[in-house]
This record gives C-alpha cells, sequence and structure tokens, in this order.
C-alpha cells in the first residue's frame, strides 16, 4: 500500500483540510471515496478501507472542517464556516481532484456514511459527471428530530442575533431527540452509535472524536438545510436515472429511522425512474453497521460487491 497525504484550502477559506489517498500494491482499478460522519473522523474506516485495498481499489478520504485531525490542526471544532452546505460538498470535489490526478482514467464510486450519506447525495446532484455509483451507509433520512423537534425560527433568530460562530444552546438536542430510546434505561448519550458496547466505548474515547460537543448555531443550521436538500422528494430528479445507488442501514438505527428512512429513500429513486437501487436493513445492530462486530464482514461484502459490479 502506498499512502498520500495531501493538504487543501477549505472553501470555508479557513482550513487546510487533511486528507489521504490510499493506493493498493498492483495498479488500481477504481477509486472509492469515503465521507466520514458527524463528530468523527476518516481513520475509523480503516477496516474497509483496508478491504477495499486488497480487492484492489484505491481509497481516498479526508477529515472535514471542524473534524478530526483538521480540527486539530486549526482548533476550530464543529463549525464547517460561513456557508457550510456549499463547503462539505465542494471541498469532497477538491479531494476527488486529487484522487483522479494520482489515478486518472479509473470509474469513481462516492461512500457517505451518515452525514457523510449527506454529503454524498449533496455530491452527486452536484457532480454526478464521472460518478459510477453512490453509496450510502446509516443514511440519515427520517429523522424526528430534525423534521419535527427542530426550533427553526429560534434557530434563525439566536444565529441572526451574532454571527452564527456562538455555541449551540440546545437545538444540537432538538435534532437527536429520541436517540436513545430504544437502547434501554441505562444507555449512555451515544449508546445509538452500535448495540456492541466496545464499539460504543471506542466510539467515546478517541480523540479525534467530537460528538456531543456544541456545534457551532450556524453549522446546526447549514447540517439541517442540507439533510432537508437531500431529502426532498425532488433530489433524486438531480441525478442521472441510471446511477446505480446502494443504501444500507441498521433496523436499530435511529438516523435512518430504523430502516423506515432508508426504505423512503429507496422508494424516492424508484419513484423517480431509478431502477438500480440496492438496500441492504441489517437487522438487530443500530448506526454504525460497518464497525459492528456481528455486520462488518457482511458490510463490507455488500459494499465490495457493489463496488466491483459497478466499476467492471
Amino acid at each position: 500500500m502506498a499512502l498520500n497525504e495531501v493538504t487543501f484550502l477549505s472553501h470555508d477559506g479557513r482550513d487546510e483540510i487533511r486528507g489521504w489517498i490510499y493506493s493498493p500494491v498492483r495498479p488500481a482499478r477504481g477509486i472509492v471515496q469515503i465521507a466520514h460522519g458527524l463528530g468523527e473522523h476518516s481513520r475509523r474506516y480503516l477496516h474497509m478501507i483496508t478491504t477495499l485495498l486488497d480487492a484492489g481499489f484505491a481509497v481516498a478520504a479526508d477529515d472535514h472542517a471542524g473534524h478530526g485531525a483538521t480540527a486539530m490542526a486549526s482548533g476550530v471544532w464543529q463549525d464547517t464556516g460561513p456557508d457550510g452546505v456549499e463547503t462539505v460538498v465542494v471541498d469532497e470535489k477538491s479531494l476527488h481532484d486529487l484522487a483522479v490526478e494520482l489515478h486518472p482514467g479509473l470509474p469513481f464510486v462516492f461512500f457517505g456514511h451518515s452525514w457523510g450519506s449527506m454529503i454524498a447525495r449533496g455530491y452527486a446532484s452536484r457532480y454526478p459527471e464521472d460518478l459510477a455509483g453512490l453509496a450510502l451507509c446509516g443514511i440519515a433520512a427520517g429523522i424526528h428530530g430534525i423534521e419535527q423537534t427542530l426550533d427553526r425560527e429560534a434557530l434563525d433568530a439566536a444565529i441572526a442575533a451574532g454571527d452564527g460562530t456562538d455555541p449551540d444552546t440546545g437545538f444540537q438536542d432538538q435534532m437527536f431527540d429520541g436517540f436513545t430510546s430504544r437502547c434501554g434505561p441505562d444507555a449512555g448519550p451515544t449508546a445509538w452509535v452500535a448495540a456492541d458496547p466496545a464499539v460504543v466505548a471506542d466510539h467515546g474515547v478517541d480523540p479525534l472524536n467530537n460528538f456531543g460537543a456544541p456545534m457551532s448555531l450556524r453549522f446546526v443550521r447549514d447540517f439541517a438545510l442540507l439533510y432537508d436538500r437531500v431529502n426532498d422528494a425532488a433530489w433524486p430528479a438531480g441525478i442521472p436515472a441510471d446511477l446505480p445507488v446502494l443504501i444500507l442501514a441498521g433496523e436499530q438505527d435511529p438516523v435512518a429511522n430504523y430502516g423506515e428512512g432508508a426504505l423512503k429513500a429507496a422508494n424516492q429513486l424508484w419513484d423517480t425512474g431509478h431502477e438500480d437501487v440496492e438496500t441492504r436493513i441489517y437487522s438487530g445492530v443500530r448506526h454504525e453497521v460497518h464497525n459492528e462486530p456481528a455486520t462488518r464482514e457482511r458490510v463490507e461484502a455488500d459494499l465490495l460487491a457493489f463496488v466491483e459490479r459497478v466499476t467492471a
């Protein structure tokens, strides 16, 4: 394996995005780009990355603005600048261009998990030109808190009272309302991440994770705005009808509304003429189906089969 560490200026004009392009030991037969989720970083996908490398695929991944090594360098966490919706999508295009420069002429697949699934959907509608496949894991769809609990008028008023960089004062809790309701009476605040307690514990002690720390007010707004756009019934019309899509979710994942959000997203695609849509809902597991010991190998096998099919 060859590892190229890359940096590039974020669209936010503030951050130097830290990224990595992993190349297999033999000539690559395709590129898979990974967009991580909220409050985490891209090295939490190393097991998946290794599986893809072993199969001959190059992998590109970065730590988004306000996250991971990028935030460690800038000192700014849980904030993606004044236009976070635009920033996270344009930054992924910058990483794409670096990966394609290193591995030109290869088919390209975008994989996004959780918030990354929102970024991936925004990317697919903005830059579909060379996209061979779209994989959406822990898909953010049907989230009760964003759709029903979040007080958007109060959020807008709080942002208008300053510049939006002030820390969140409870809107984040509204967005993730009820996330642990099915995790038992003694559940910790991130128990929804995985059914396996070791995965939850690892998530909690990782110094490059920062889930639960206050978002900036403008990041809360932009997170919800991106969610709205990619879950709108009109979104599928913005991507090619022949683009293969793979949707992966845990049956006990509140981010995917316990599987119902995944099916809703799939049906939106089918209803607009997208016939190459695969959906996998894994029983008994929560959000990080790619890290849950019970499903990790199955998820990687399903993803690899999809990547091999759409890049053949």
